[in-house]
């Protein structure tokens, strides 16, 4: 039996992409389940789809090919590149690429390459990434959309995200992003070891938090140590395991 895969097609011209996925229809077992046209984006949609194998187009705007590939990590897909230029082999290899298609690709040189990936796939493979992805295998990476362009930041350079109206503002850098993402949402792509609801409007990383104010009975403020000193309100039912994640007894 052929072992399913679940492909996502990374390119920023849209014949390129079309051309690779009428290719991937016609192997047996092959689910294109998604496209992206930039780094930025397939950084997203692999967030958003998980897929099997990703492939990768070198030269993209926003983020190249190689280095949405150096975030994955190994729990991630695996990654083919396809791309019109040969120069890069060596660096894609030395990221643990599955494969390297030069453009235009030939039929039989695809086969090759997607039975390559399903050979990285094994059952003990696959058992392994559903365990990362079941107990929340997310991005080291974000990417915000400001006005016409993506702005990407690691993860772990966020202070807080709050709540704001419709949107979300994510404080990060000593800046303030706007989010048309939701609180819940944005939550599913940070670490839960780093990060913790404080309240059902706030998320707070807590590696940041440099005291807890006291300000009544038992509410509390967890100030932040950037620059604003950034004040967010605990809710009472979460105030224990702030406290147990911070050490306080």
């Amino acid at each position: 039996m052929t072992a399913p895969l679940s492909v996502l097609l990374v390119d920023d011209e849209p014949p390129a992409r079309s051309r690779l996925g009428r290719m991937l229809a016609r192997l047996a077992g092959v689910t294109v389940v998604g496209e992206a046209q930039s780094g930025v984006e397939a950084l997203e949609k692999i967030a958003e789809l998980r897929p099997d194998l990703v492939f990768l187009d070198v030269q993209m705007p926003e983020l190249d090919g190689l280095s949405v590939a150096a975030q994955l990590g190994p729990g991630g897909p695996k990654v083919i590149f396809a791309t019109a230029y040969d120069e890069h082999a060596l660096r894609a290899f030395d990221l643990a690429a599955v494969d390297y298609l030069v453009k235009p690709i030939a039929r039989e040189r695809l086969e090759v390459a997607i039975e390559r990936a399903r050979a990285r796939l094994t059952p003990a493979a696959a058992d392994a990434r559903a365990v990362q992805a079941h107990v929340g295998q997310r991005a080291p990476r974000m990417a915000v959309k400001v006005g016409a362009r993506y702005v990407v930041f690691e993860t772990a350079r966020i202070d807080a995200v709050l709540a704001q109206d419709d949107y979300a503002a994510i404080l990060v850098d000593g800046k303030e992003l706007l989010s048309d993402e939701s609180l819940d949402r944005l939550a599913e792509r940070l670490d839960p070891d780093a990060f913790v609801r404080v309240h059902r409007s706030a998320i707070v990383n807590v590696g940041r938090i440099v005291e807890l104010e006291h300000e009544s009975d038992r509410k509390y403020l967890a100030v932040l140590g950037n620059a604003a000193r950034t004040k967010v309100p605990i809710a009472r039912d979460r105030l224990d395991d702030v406290k147990r994640r911070l050490g306080v007894l």
